[in-house]
């Protein structure tokens, strides 16, 4: 008895990811998903498989996610309203950017970064992650160096 092999893409890159996020993001729905009592970041999951996930998120004004990586799990997403600054550690430092309405972004499995709804109304953003998003490691800051915390 043969074997056959499961049919699809088990392994997205980087690229593939900001296109799944900008598939979602053409959904005109979305905005329906926008809490305006809410006082933290929301996430709604749109797409689930152990090879992917996509959500949407709500950001009330001020929100952050806090400093973070993702493991060994690569990622994308798409700004579908709300000013928002990522900021990364990347090379011994710490480097931001500030992101709008149409802006895009991926980053590769260990990518340690914080992003934050910067601007005065609530965010809107999809994310795209592959394989399945099933760790996230939180960092605090020591000596000024992001260190992550045991939990």
């Amino acid at each position: 008895m043969s074997t056959t092999p499961s049919v699809g893409i088990r392994s997205f890159t980087r690229d593939q990811l900001i296109r799944m996020a900008q598939l979602f993001a053409g959904d005109p729905d979305l905005t329906r998903l926008i809490d305006t009592t809410a006082t933290e970041r929301t996430r709604h999951e749109l797409a689930s498989t152990p090879h992917l996930e996509v959500w949407v998120m709500t950001w009330p004004p001020g929100v952050s996610t806090g400093w973070h990586d993702h493991g060994d799990v690569a990622g994308a997403y798409v700004v579908l309203s709300g000013a928002f600054r990522e900021s990364a550690w990347s090379g011994g430092a710490v480097h931001s950017r500030e992101l709008s309405a149409g802006d895009e972004r991926s980053f590769a499995a260990g990518h340690l970064h914080d992003l934050a709804n910067v601007g005065d109304g609530f965010g809107l953003t999809i994310h795209a992650y592959s394989p399945a998003l099933t760790q996230m490691t939180p960092y605090e800051w020591v000596d000024g160096k992001p260190v992550p915390i045991a939990l």
